[in-house]
């Protein structure tokens, strides 16, 4: 589960959770939906602990609206 936070959109759209692939492309690991306007608590299921680093992007209507790097820390 990645807890992203507050998402906020001018329009209803997707949050959609990437990682880098060994060979250098991004792989989609999950996305949530989110609602025009302020989104409080958004979190993604992608179904297994993440290894790499990965980026979240907040897409409307095909357009990418936003993006946020989330380093990886190991414990």
């Amino acid at each position: 589960m990645i807890d992203v936070g507050v998402v906020r959109s001018q329009s209803n759209g997707m949050v959609e959770i990437y990682t880098k692939g060994p060979d250098g492309t991004m792989k989609l690991l999950g996305t949530q939906q989110v609602h025009a306007g302020a989104n409080q608590n958004v979190r993604v299921h992608i179904g297994h602990p993440v290894r790499r680093d990965i980026v979240a992007v907040l897409r409307v209507g095909g357009e990418v609206l936003a993006t946020h790097r989330f380093d990886v820390i190991e414990r």
